[in-house]
């Protein structure tokens, strides 16, 4: 069968009986949405962040757009992000109403650089989006003083960074507004869909409540724009079951990311993921940059391993922004074009074997003319 890139069916194996059990009670009590599993998700996940709020929605990516619609951004208005990202990024900037402004990531780390941030700020700059990339963090210190010096509020997209750690704060921690995604393959994922927007201000929490559900003060009432955005009572039940567990998973992953990086220690063809100082890496892809990538890639995929790239087209470079009809700016992105062709996803989810492990390394090692270890 070979190993594949991901596997929830072994990440997920331990929990069945507990995950049943919460079916069985939901089908049971007959509520399925906004009650009381949603609530205590929200409260606890609040709880687990040290924040004051946690308002739960259908997915990240309305996380993302709810985020940026609670700041209220209106057209002409800017949005700086990386172009190295994931394509709901940029596309909750356009759904929000706004223009993406890509700037450049730190080599090293694959996130946002604040020194391009601050080149791209304008007068029309109304939010800055810290992409927390694989599992780490973006350079939060620089990107706080950035936005509080220029009055603008700093959005963090937390989707692949669950429990990920800047300074001793947690992701989520440091911006004005933070967003998260549930999806099955994040770190802390649903069995469905599901995301959440989390911050301390009773203003934008209160903003993005009437935002997620048709803008209704009261029922029926509506006094502004707002979707249909609501996390079901069943993925609120399996989220609250698996956050109890995170913190394990995390240290599997983090287990198997040390295990990789010094197997392949001595193979110069690759760059293993590095870890910013003083923070903690959680891991959701585990990104190494190696020389003739799209060989090496097929030859594992020969020998049944699965990987990917994490991303294959830079956001400025998209289809989309082509025509000049959908209006966007960037900074000088020679970093990001350049890993581009150079990054590579390896298998990482907890269950992953140590002989898997071994197996992926020794393959990569082979490849570049090295003896198995």
């Amino acid at each position: 069968m070979g190993i594949p890139f991901n596997s929830l069916k072994t990440q997920l194996a331990p929990y069945h009986t507990e995950f049943r059990q919460a079916f069985e009670d939901i089908l049971d009590r007959g509520w399925f949405l906004m009650g009381p599993e949603v609530d205590a998700f929200e409260t606890e996940f609040a709880a687990w962040l040290s924040l004051k709020h946690a308002v739960t929605v259908g997915n990240g990516t309305d996380g993302l757009i709810l985020a940026l619609r609670a700041l209220k951004l209106k057209k002409g208005d800017e949005v700086i992000l990386p172009s190295h990202t994931a394509l709901p990024c940029y596309h909750a900037v356009l759904a929000a109403g706004a223009t993406p402004v890509f700037a450049e990531i730190e080599e090293a780390y694959y996130t946002l650089s604040p020194a391009s941030v601050e080149r791209m700020i304008t007068p029309r700059t109304k939010a800055v989006m810290a992409v927390h990339l694989y599992g780490q963090c973006c350079d939060l210190g620089p990107l706080r003083e950035l936005c509080s010096s220029h009055k603008i509020p700093l959005l963090e997209d937390c989707a692949q960074s669950h429990g990920a750690v800047y300074n001793g704060a947690k992701a989520g921690q440091t911006g004005d507004i933070a967003a998260f995604s549930f999806y099955p393959t994040k770190n802390l994922g649903a069995l469905g869909d599901g995301g959440a927007v989390v911050c301390n201000s009773d203003d934008l929490a209160e903003h993005l409540r009437l935002l997620k559900q048709y803008g209704e003060a009261h029922r029926y009432e509506s006094v502004t724009p707002g979707l249909n955005s609501r996390m079901d009572e069943m993925q609120a039940a399996f989220l609250r079951i698996r956050l109890q567990h995170l913190a394990d998973e995390t240290a599997k992953r983090q287990a198997i990311a040390k295990a990789y990086t010094e197997t392949l220690s001595d193979c110069p063809q690759v760059t293993p993921p590095a870890v910013r100082k003083g923070c903690e890496h959680v891991y959701h892809l585990y990104v190494i940059r190696a020389e003739r990538r799209d060989e090496l890639m097929a030859a594992l995929k020969e020998q049944g391993i699965g990987t990917a790239i994490h991303y294959p087209i830079p956001g400025h470079r998209q289809t989309l922004f082509a025509n000049g009809e959908t209006p966007f700016s960037a900074d000088d992105l020679s970093i990001t074009e350049r890993i581009a062709g150079e990054i590579l996803s390896l298998p990482m989810y907890p269950g992953l074997e140590e002989s898997e492990i071994h197996t992926v390394c020794n393959a990569i090692r082979a490849f570049y003319g090295k003896s198995s270890r």
